[in-house]
């Protein structure tokens, strides 16, 4: 069975959620506190005890031909008694411990491993594939489960080993000397699930002996229990999703990425996947991965509710717009998920500068999630982006940008001064690294790992080196500005003609080209002045020289921070990133940081 529409109303803080043509992968995706949960525990409810309800009302249809017989049609719906008795019975029968059909499964947030009981053997073990369990077993929470799978692979082994002597004695009795030893390993598919997930590493054994599960790694044997907590956990996901084998069955899902590393969950959905048949997967995630790789199939991005706005789900689909334009910023549509206010973060070490921009704001404004977005090569067609992200708010959730000086160029100056709703922001200084020169700041940083005549421990030493490393940087920065204001005048060259589609023949195209190119030369020739280019570099050469000279605090902000940081950096042989570290433990943000601070503020406020 599958859910193919489903809607909520006034469950938790969900007004009302709308959804037709489920596929058999559905994600509901969106930021913190909006009720993703509220939507599986619904889910869960309604598996226990469907039936006509004010607040939960869906339409079930049938994905086997044992459902279709057993309810007389293809679709269900509960909201009719006749059908939700049909479903009930359906759902609330017993069935064999790894034969599921046609039920719901719960695979709830809480799957931490807590305490491990053994179990005791008697003479009849019995074989538990074969035994039947209540129709509720796989809805109680996972962390109630762990018991019953652990012990289940327990008597799977112990059963197969008593079964092999018992047949081996039949034999003898029976006057042979030998039997076949083609005997399956019955723990093949928990052994394959786990080289797919956890591989190098493999299962190797289950012993009875000592209640123990057994892996290699490196040549090596070691307990299950030697493994990192987020790899016990798919583990124990896995082996009970195995164990059970499901077929047309709802899988509700809430967070399955919690504890993982993004690529540990991609291969735990792929694994549970492919190990059941016509199954239907119902995720609630944060995960971006996961959110972006399902867009094949049903994505539902989860809003606040807003009076103007009835349905609080908006299914998202790969030919969106925002979709593409994030992609041009180097993010996927799955961003969207992490929060409600989202700052894309422009710089060469996207990372290194979350931490920093983390740091300087440490508590200030919890409101706002910081997002790397690359360098300036992943933000070139920003012009484009700006009108489908920043400027917009999108389901509910806002973006801003910050980006050093020098990505304006490249933004183009006309999009940031048509900033109407000032979500974009260009840092007053060159770079970010432009906030990591100060000598006073790095002369206490160094006092006490220093030497007491190392020259890092006086501010006036440090002040030198900066400035020379800034002299040297002067010729780089006049070329890197000259570059971009003649950028501006010429823009970007095309020889895309209109009309090429017309065109019928390589000539008939060829002269489209030429004429276009034509244009293009022209209009290029006015900007590539060679009187301009001396004039800009003479008058820029001279402002930026003369600004170190004279130890203006213009050479601390319009030269590239960057290359002045990473000289000075090798100079006093330590890596940048713990250079900034160092800084920032030990500047007051109030005073080194202040420009910075005001932007968030300026977001703050923006509207």
């Amino acid at each position: 069975m599958r859910i193919t529409s489903f809607e909520l109303v006034d469950v938790g803080p969900l007004k009302r959620i709308s959804v037709r043509d489920m596929a058999d992968i559905v994600v509901f995706a969106g930021p913190n506190g909006v009720g993703k949960t509220h939507i599986s525990s619904a889910l869960i409810r309604f598996g226990q005890n469907p039936g006509a309800s004010p607040n939960v009302r869906m339409t079930i249809e049938a994905t086997c031909d044992d459902e279709r017989a057993r309810w007389g049609k293809s679709t269900l719906d509960p909201q009719n008694g006749n059908d939700a008795g049909l479903l009930r019975t359906t759902l609330q029968r017993t069935q064999r411990r790894n034969q599921y059909k046609s039920s719901f499964l719960n695979f709830d947030s809480d799957r931490a491993i807590r305490n491990v009981a053994s179990y005791i053997f008697g003479w009849d073990i019995g074989d538990p594939l074969l035994e039947e369990v209540s129709w509720d077993a796989a809805l109680v929470p996972l962390s109630s489960r762990h018991d019953e799978v652990r012990h289940s692979l327990f008597r799977m082994v112990e059963g197969q080993k008593r079964q092999i002597a018992e047949e081996a004695l039949a034999r003898q009795c029976a006057g042979e000397a030998s039997m076949p030893l083609a005997i399956p390993d019955i723990l093949q598919p928990f052994k394959d699930a786990f080289w797919h997930l956890l591989a190098p590493k493999k299962l190797i054994e289950v012993s009875t002996r000592d209640q123990q599960i057994y892996f290699e790694t490196e040549g090596v044997k070691l307990p299950i229990e030697s493994l990192s907590s987020g790899e016990r956990e798919v583990i124990n996901i896995v082996f009970d999703f195995i164990l059970r084998g499901p077929e047309d069955c709802v899988i509700v899902f809430d967070e399955p990425e919690l504890h993982l590393h993004p690529e540990l969950s991609y291969k735990l959905l792929q694994t549970l996947a492919s190990a059941g048949k016509r199954n239907q997967f119902l995720f609630s995630t944060h995960s971006p991965e996961i959110i972006s790789a399902s867009l094949e199939n049903t994505v539902v991005f989860v809003r606040q509710p807003q009076t103007d706005i009835d349905n609080q789900a908006l299914v998202v689909n790969r030919d969106d717009q925002t979709h593409h334009a994030l992609q041009a910023l180097g993010q996927s549509i799955g961003v969207i998920s992490l929060g409600k206010k989202l700052v894309l973060i422009e710089g060469e070490e996207a990372s290194l500068d979350k931490l920093t921009y983390s740091a300087v704001l440490k508590n200030r404004f919890p409101e706002f999630v910081l997002v790397p977005a690359g360098g300036k090569d992943s933000i070139r067609s920003f012009a484009d982006a700006y009108s489908n992200i920043v400027s917009r708010t999108i389901w509910g959730v806002r973006f801003y940008l910050l980006c050093d000086r020098d990505a304006a160029n490249i933004i183009g100056s006309s999009a940031v001064m048509k900033n109407e709703l000032n979500r974009i922001t260009v840092l007053p200084r060159y770079h970010l690294e432009n906030y990591f020169l100060d000598e006073q700041t790095y002369a206490a940083c160094f006092q006490q790992i220093e030497a007491p005549d190392s020259w890092l421990r006086n501010a006036v030493e440090i002040k030198k080196r900066l400035l020379k490393i800034a002299a040297e940087a002067v010729p780089y920065a006049v070329a890197l500005n000259v570059t971009a204001a003649i950028r501006a005048k010429v823009g970007n060259v095309s020889v895309m003609p209109r009309g090429a589609v017309e065109a019928k023949s390589p000539a008939a195209l060829c002269q489209l080209m030429e004429a276009k190119l034509e244009n293009e030369l022209a209009r290029v020739q006015v900007g590539l002045d060679r009187k301009l280019v001396n004039h800009l570099v003479t008058s820029e050469f001279e402002r930026l020289s003369k600004a170190v000279e004279e130890d203006n605090p213009i050479w601390r902000a319009d030269l590239p921070g960057r290359f002045i940081l990473n000289k000075f950096a090798s100079e006093a042989d330590i890596s940048v990133g713990r250079l900034k570290q160092l800084y920032l433990n030990n500047a007051e943000p109030e005073a080194a940081f202040q420009d910075i601070i005001a932007v968030f503020e300026r977001f703050r406020s923006a509207s």
